[in-house]
Formats: structure tokens, C-alpha cells, sequence
């Protein structure tokens, strides 16, 4: 993917939202998804950044140089030795935050693909993702963010460097994102899990993950349910959110899988054909827990990280 060059003046990105993990592709796989993140981005006379945001997450957000995507554009200033702008940054985000559609990825994707319009020096594909995941943490979810489709990746320790391969997801694939009206904080999430794996489950996951990448890799994405039963993290998971493991049980006509999105506490489920009736069974599996849902069906996005010039800012 080349870098895009929206040239000087007032410039704007689009980053998609994403789903990692994928069940039994713990941080290897991640997917792309049409929800996005659109950031205008204003030149400013003196250096700074003044940040306003909109839509999801919008009251939680900083407003300041602690913004994830003024973090990114920070980030790519050291790389590049180049002294920080000043910018004014208008966001306006359909991505909920906190519950594992990667939020904090694209943000800081958003920001890395500002600054490579700002200073003369720009990092390979490879390099770009490194930099994201540094601030991240998850290289899978901001190389989907940065690529589009189903992507699985790869750190290279010591390189700041993330090896990636992606596959176009096809148009007939709906996915279902059911979200839960109560967060779970990545940090809790990660907290319950073992810090070793018996050799059993080991060999269970590497299985089931070989064979959704073989599936996706072919072109043919003939996904079975088995594909994305998980031993590392969902069972552990589930225990701190009420309805996750029955939506995890859930099985019904034309559903290809369904799985925790990243950390939680939203679920995604892949189907071909009856996405509103596996949206409502998902939802009624929350509900009967006590636990408020809300569900969109939604599609992949294969077009990754993107940007343009604007003529002018718009106006909100």
C-alpha cells in the first residue's frame, strides 16, 4: 500500500474500524470493518494541537496532545526528526470505544498516515505498522486498520517492524457485531489470562487457526464454526461478561462462526445469509443475562487506511 499524498493544506483520513483475534488466531489475525474514522486535519500558524471530537466515545476523548491521533502524528515527527506541527484535528468516529473494534488502532493509524503528508521522510508498510503497534500494542489490529481485509501479521522483535499478509474478504460475507451496553477494560481482559499453555490446547489453536487462514488465503473463506473454537483467551473471557459464553454456544442455519472481537466485550459473527435473525439471537442471549445489546450488520472493509486533500475544512 503506498502511503497516500493529499498534498499541502487541510488533509483528511478515513480508518476503518477492526475485530482481532478471530477466536483461535490470538494476536495473528485481525479483520476490517465498515465502521470508520474520519480526522480533518488544519494547519496551525504555531506548534500544538488543538483537538475536537465527534460521535462515538466522544465525551471520554482528550482534547489534547494525549489524543491518540495526535500520538501517531507525534510519534512519526520523532521518527522522522522532524519537529511537531501545529494542527487542528477534527474527529468524527461510528467506532465504539472500549469494546474491541479497535478504537485506539485507528486513531493512531490515523495519525501515522497524517504525519507521512507532513515530514519528508516516510516509513515502508512494515515500519508504519511497527510504529502503530508500539503505541498500540496489537499488531494484528493496526494492520488491519492500515491494510483493509483479513490480515495476519507478524512482529519482528528488535526491528520495529511488523510482516504482514492480507486477503480480500469477499462481498457475500455479512458480519454481525453485537455490543454490549457494559465495557471490558483490555487490561482486565488480559489480566485472566494464563501465562502458559498446556501443549494440547496449544496444538488445538494452531490447528484452527492454519485452517481459517488456508480458507481465507484461497479465496474460497468456506468458514466452519470449529475454525474459530478457541482454548486461550474466550473461555477466560467469558467469565467476566455475562451472555458471552452463550453467544460462543450459539449455532444456527448459514452462521460461519462467532467469536469475542478482540478483547470484548463485543462478539462478531460471520454469516452467509440470516444476519438479522443471528443478530437477534445474539442480543437475546445478553439480554437473558441482564446484560442491554445493541446489534449492526456490517461488512468488511478491504480498502484500509485511505486519505485525501480537502479544499476546505468542514464545518460541524
Amino acid at each position: 500500500m503506498e502511503p497516500y499524498r493529499a498534498g499541502p493544506g487541510v488533509l483528511e483520513v478515513v480508518v476503518p474500524a477492526t475485530s482481532a483475534n478471530l477466536g483461535c488466531a490470538f494476536d495473528c489475525a485481525a479483520l476490517a470493518i465498515n465502521l470508520q474514522l474520519t480526522v480533518e486535519a488544519t494547519p496551525l500558524a504555531t506548534p500544538g494541537f488543538e483537538v475536537n471530537c465527534q460521535g462515538e466515545g466522544s465525551a471520554e476523548l482528550p482534547r489534547d496532545e494525549s489524543n491518540l491521533v495526535a500520538q501517531g502524528i507525534r510519534r512519526l515527527a520523532a521518527w522522522s526528526r522532524c519537529p511537531t506541527p501545529g494542527l487542528r484535528l477534527q474527529l468524527h468516529s461510528e467506532i465504539p470505544v472500549g469494546a474491541g473494534l479497535g478504537s485506539s488502532a485507528a486513531a493512531i493509524v490515523a495519525g501515522l498516515l497524517i504525519g507521512t503528508q507532513l515530514f519528508p521522510t516516510t516509513p515502508d508498510d512494515a515500519t508504519l505498522i511497527g510504529l502503530a503497534a508500539e503505541l498500540d500494542g496489537h499488531p494484528d489490529n493496526v494492520a488491519a486498520a492500515y491494510l483493509g481485509g483479513l490480515v495476519v501479521s507478524a512482529g519482528l522483535p528488535g526491528s520495529g517492524r511488523v510482516l504482514t499478509r492480507k486477503a480480500i474478504v469477499p462481498t457475500g460475507l455479512e458480519l454481525v457485531v453485537v455490543i454490549p451496553d457494559r465495557p471490558l477494560p483490555t487490561s482486565k481482559a488480559r489480566s485472566v489470562l494464563p501465562d502458559t499453555y498446556s501443549r494440547a490446547d496449544a496444538v488445538h489453536n494452531m490447528q484452527r487457526a492454519s485452517l481459517l487462514v488456508a480458507s481465507a488465503f484461497s479465496g474460497e473463506f468456506d468458514f466452519e464454526p470449529e475454525f474459530f473454537a478457541d482454548r486461550w483467551h474466550q473461555t477466560q473471557r467469558g467469565e467476566l461478561m455475562p451472555g458471552l459464553r452463550e453467544c460462543l454456544e450459539l449455532e444456527y442455519p448459514g452462521l460461519l462462526g462467532v467469536f469475542l472481537s478482540g478483547a470484548g466485550s463485543s462478539v462478531l459473527a460471520m454469516t452467509k445469509g440470516a444476519a438479522t435473525e443471528v443478530a437477534d439471537q445474539l442480543v437475546a442471549r445478553f439480554r437473558a443475562q441482564g446484560v442491554g445489546a445493541r446489534a449492526l450488520v456490517l461488512m468488511a472493509d478491504n480498502e484500509g487506511a485511505k486519505g485525501r486533500r480537502l479544499e476546505e475544512p468542514s464545518r460541524s
